[in-house]
């Protein structure tokens, strides 16, 4: 087993990971990044594009309010306060780093060539990744981390295995997860594969609750033509774009929604995603753009579109909803912190900003504030704590001698056959977007749980044969207590809000349902309960 000794430990490369570990490796700490692939690709960072923040055309109050009434009052004050207040703050942050943004309506975007086609978050990412490969931090990508390591309530490091299949043992004084949401969970969805929740099992596993799994945003427009990946359709969009029913009508005017596809996509997700999921049912959705002008398919984002053989541009195409974003996550306070001493969290893994529904542009906003918030945390954590003794029965050797077991735990073989696992998470991914997909319903989801029992009876024959099952079988474990978890916290939510839509209870009911949801893990099986949301000023 390889053994690693670092201060701060940065589990995740996207933009919170790699801010956070910049961050606090200005403190002359020792930082280590892990990143399941390459560092900052894998990451749904390299599918986004636009920061809202403050400009001299949007104010802080600007901000929270449009964030506030985007999630419907499930948002946590504080911390949609601190992401107004702090956001111009990382925007420059950014620009010291070298990232090149310039204003928009409500914030800020990267400034580009607009022949140039690569996505902007690639281009980001690429300029912030060399940036801390140019630094002190070190960084190990192709390592899966299994296990948080929590010693009498605090963190002390990590376990997990390299893509070769050595275990590592890493001890840390703090620790930061940066891992993510797990939108690849479903069959339809727009992130990125390996973005299977990592992140929240593990703090489930550590001890920790979850809040507000079940909401989960769609974006309206994404690919769904047969032999086409499920990619999104990036803004800004054409004047001329035109959303159409089978009969060549169009469909945003019926949608009942305010303003054109560009004001829309911004805090309108829930209602338009909603409609054309329905829509759908009914009659295919296309996206026309044969009325585009041909000088926009020269710039960005349709330029993205031309390099494909598919004829865009000579005929209308299937679009459906997809899945994009989970607004659920692991609690933290201002400064990134959670409940266990030495673990921090940001960007998509934590809960609290979005309520209900997320605002467009703030899910980068929210990676930078809360990223850079949790290095500054993590390394005072660090200097406060300063070199305390680890408790004897923690000795270095007891420890080493502890995950020695549990590794091989996790790479004993058996006898028998079991079902190819990739069988198995497309199994698990239809389910997903089959009973917890935009709309819901209590007959369906009932149905879903009994479904799931079969599959998690067929995921636990699994064995790593070989080292990619070993991941395999972590991977379907993680979705299977995911799909889980919102089952069960979509079966007692019995409203309609923001993203969420139950079918059997279209009203958004403040009496009964202005909570939160805590998802906690007992025994391994999923248990909710429910608070009282953060009160309205």
């Amino acid at each position: 087993m390889e053994e690693l000794t670092t201060d701060i430990l940065v589990i995740g490369s996207g933009l919170a990971g790699i801010l956070s570990a910049l961050e606090a490796e200005r403190s002359g700490l020792h930082v280590l990044v892990l990143g399941k692939f390459a560092i900052g690709m894998g990451t749904n960072t390299s599918l986004a594009s636009t920061f809202t923040a403050v400009n001299p055309r949007f104010s802080k109050q600007d901000h929270v309010r449009v964030t506030l009434e985007t999630g419907r009052g499930l948002n946590q004050r504080s911390l949609v306060t601190t992401l107004a207040e702090n956001g111009f703050e990382a925007i420059e942050t950014l620009r010291r780093y070298g990232v090149p943004l310039v204003e928009t309506g409500r914030g800020y975007v990267l400034d580009r060539p607009e022949t140039i086609s690569q996505l902007a978050g690639v281009l980001f990412l690429r300029i912030l990744r060399e940036r801390l490969e140019g630094g002190s931090a070190r960084i190990l990508p192709g390592l899966t981390i299994f296990d948080l390591i929590v010693e009498d309530g605090k963190i002390r490091g990590a376990f997990g295995f390299h893509r070769d299949g050595r275990p590592y043992l890493i001890r840390s004084k703090a620790v930061i997860l940066a891992t993510g949401g797990a939108g690849a969970i479903y069959r339809r969805n727009d992130n990125q594969r390996s973005i299977l929740g990592d992140g929240y099992v593990l703090a489930l596993k550590a001890g920790l609750p979850l809040y507000d799994l079940e909401f989960v945003q769609c974006y309206p427009f994404v690919l769904a033509e047969p032999r086409l990946s499920t990619f999104i359709l990036y803004p800004p969009y054409s004047n001329e774009a035109r959303l159409l029913n089978e009969q060549g009508e169009g469909l945003l005017e019926a949608s009942g929604v305010q303003g054109n596809m560009n004001q829309v996509i911004l805090n309108q997700r829930d209602r338009l995603s909603l409609f054309l999921y329905e829509a759908s049912q009914k009659s295919d959705i296309f996206f026309d753009l044969t009325r585009v002008p041909d000088g926009d398919w020269e710039r960005y984002p349709l330029n993205v579109l031309k390099k494909s053989k598919f004829p865009f541009r000579e005929r209308p195409f299937l679009i459906l909803p997809a899945v994009h974003f989970f607004m659920g996550g692991v609690e933290i306070d201002v400064e990134g912190k959670t409940a266990v001493p030495g673990l921090f969290a940001a960007g998509e893994v934590a809960w609290g900003v979005h309520g209900a529904n997320r605002h467009g542009g703030n899910a980068l906003t929210e990676c930078a504030v809360f990223g850079m918030a949790a290095g500054r945390s993590a390394a005072e954590h660090v200097r406060s704590t300063g070199e305390a003794q680890i408790p004897s029965d923690l000795s270095p050797e007891t420890l080493r001698q502890k995950w020695e077991r549990k590794a091989n735990r996790y790479l004993k073989k058996r006898r028998g056959a079991f079902d190819h696992p990739q069988d198995l998470l497309k199994d698990l991914k239809h389910l997903a977007w089959k009973y917890i997909g935009p709309v819901r319903e209590e007959g369906p989801l009932k149905e879903g749980l009994e479904l799931l029992a079969s599959l998690e009876t067929r995921v636990e024959r699994i064995y790593p044969a070989t080292v990619g099952d070993l991941f395999r079988k972590k991977d379907l474990e993680n979705v299977s207590l995911l799909i889980k978890a919102i089952l069960k916290g979509s079966l007692l939510r019995t409203e309609s809000r923001g993203a969420f839509c139950r079918k059997d209870f279209r009203n958004q009911d403040d009496q009964n349902w202005l909570k939160n949801t805590c998802y906690r893990l007992k025994k391994m099986e999923i248990e909710i309960t429910h608070r009282p949301a953060s009160p309205s000023p």
